[in-house]
């Protein structure tokens, strides 16, 4: 029978094992590999890359993809999404701002008295100019999108 001390050994050098081992296939996973054809026509795969052409590879599920399609994709998702949310804000933008035009006068509640009370001209005019810029700014695309497609350009 083991003693008590060699089988706190065993289970020691077990449990760092595991912990190297389970270390040691992470790191393969987060490993960066490049791809790129030489000019004989011929793919290499190394962890550096090879020429200016190489394009950084992702490893996941033991398969290859092309890190640069894989975040356009995402990128292109998340920019849908963005228009998709500025498009609706600019209709409900516009939808307040025609509720103001219809309605005979504005009000704003006023929390102390428990009520609504009615706005002066001039916080009325001041009330539209904030709807009309609402839409300004939601109705129209943002200018860094304009910026970064100049670069993208050049």
């Amino acid at each position: 029978m083991k003693s008590l001390t060699s089988q706190m050994v065993s289970l020691s050098l077990i449990i760092v094992l595991s912990f190297i081992f389970a270390n040691t296939a992470l790191a393969e996973k987060n490993t960066e590999i490049y791809k790129w054809v030489d000019k004989d026509g011929r793919v290499h795969y190394a962890a550096r890359p090879g020429d200016d052409s190489a394009k950084k590879m992702h490893l996941g599920s033991n398969i290859f993809h092309d890190q640069k399609k894989t975040d356009s994709k995402e990128d292109n998702k998340k920019e849908k999404e963005n228009e998709e949310e500025r498009a609706k804000l600019c209709q409900d933008s516009k939808d307040i701002l025609k509720k103001y035009k219809e309605a005979p006068f504005l009000y704003r509640y006023d929390e102390e008295r428990k009520q609504k009370v009615r706005l002066t001209k001039a916080e009325s005019e001041e009330t539209f100019l904030q709807a009309e810029k609402d839409i300004s700014y939601w109705c129209n695309p943002p200018q860094s999108s304009k910026k970064d497609d100049d670069k993208k350009k050049s």
